[in-house]
């Protein structure tokens, strides 16, 4: 009942004026006006404050504006879902996550999943965390396995996992060698032990790189002798090399090569960590095979 043509309010939202909204959409302006009047009156709230040049939605328009949004959404879904039982063509699942996530989750559970849903195709994206936040915005994926993005705006969350950051460092390198530890039960180790040491880390611009960033902040390590790289992989293996320390999510241990020439320790009092999530837009659809491949995520890292 209130999404009766709406592309006219979505388009005097977007220009901020209904004298152009109107040129845009080839009608008149009194026209227009009569219409979103109309429309507040059914609603019986104003949905512009116009005061304001340009116009201002206000709190009761910008609800409208996301329902609008959820209903188009979801509008989109099920004409491609119907479309596909139709013709029978197979259904698509955008699933985000980031590459180095993507190397040691999915080997474990997509297999499975294709199995158990031959009728899904899979388009995988995988990115930095701050990429698949934008992908997210724009509707291109269904959900996304990532860590907490800056802004949760718009996103609604379920965790996954609250995940240990091990402290990684090669079993001869001169700070750890003489040190007890086992990938099972890795032990504790004081940062300040490794003051002068080379650390490999993950950009600030990425979330998990905020989050060694805050780490090094709190232990007052900001002067360290830091090489930045946007791959977890790279520096693993050169850490697998001797050179250097960094930091590792253990739900990706067991993948990790070389891992017998590698000691493990956990840092900070409790022992550093970073949520695990499953991300979507509010409003979003999830399929009931996007919630099995989210269950089967969830298994996973309960798992370890």
């Amino acid at each position: 009942m209130y999404t009766k043509n709406p592309e006219y309010f979505l388009t005097v939202a977007r220009e901020g004026s209904i004298s152009r909204a109107a040129e845009k959409l080839y009608l008149s302006q009194p026209y227009l006006s009569q219409c979103i009047g109309r429309l507040e009156q059914e609603l019986q709230m104003k949905l512009f404050d116009r005061s304001h040049t340009p116009l201002v939605l206000t709190e009761a328009g910008r609800l409208y504006l996301s329902y609008l949004e959820s209903v188009g959404t979801l509008t989109g879904k099920f004409e491609s879902q119907v479309e596909g039982l139709r013709t029978g063509s197979r259904q698509t699942l955008n699933v985000g996550m980031t590459p180095w996530r993507g190397s040691v989750l999915l080997p474990d559970i997509l297999p499975a999943f294709a199995a158990s849903h031959p009728e899904v195709r899979i388009v995988l994206h995988e990115n930095h965390s701050n990429i698949l936040s934008g992908l997210l915005e724009e509707d291109k994926l269904d959900f996304a396995l990532m860590n907490i993005p800056n802004k949760m705006g718009g996103f609604v969350y379920q965790a996954v996992f609250y995940e240990k950051m091990f402290l990684v460092a090669n079993k001869a390198h001169p700070a750890v060698r003489d040190k007890k530890t086992s990938h099972s039960h890795p032990a504790y180790i004081d940062m300040q032990e490794l003051r002068g040491e080379r650390f490999i880390l993950l950009p600030n611009e990425q979330v998990m790189g905020q989050a060694m960033e805050n780490l090094f902040v709190r232990m007052n390590m900001q002067n360290a002798d830091i090489l930045y790289t946007t791959s977890s992989t790279t520096a693993v293996n050169l850490v697998s090399e001797g050179f250097g320390i960094t930091f590792l999510p253990e739900g990706g241990i067991r993948h990790v090569p070389h891992l017998d020439r590698l000691a493990l320790f956990t840092v900070d009092d409790p022992p550093f960590c970073v949520p695990l999530l499953i991300l979507y837009k509010k409003n979003a659809f999830l399929t009931p095979q996007a919630e099995d491949f989210i269950k089967m995520t969830k298994a996973f890292y309960a798992g370890l």
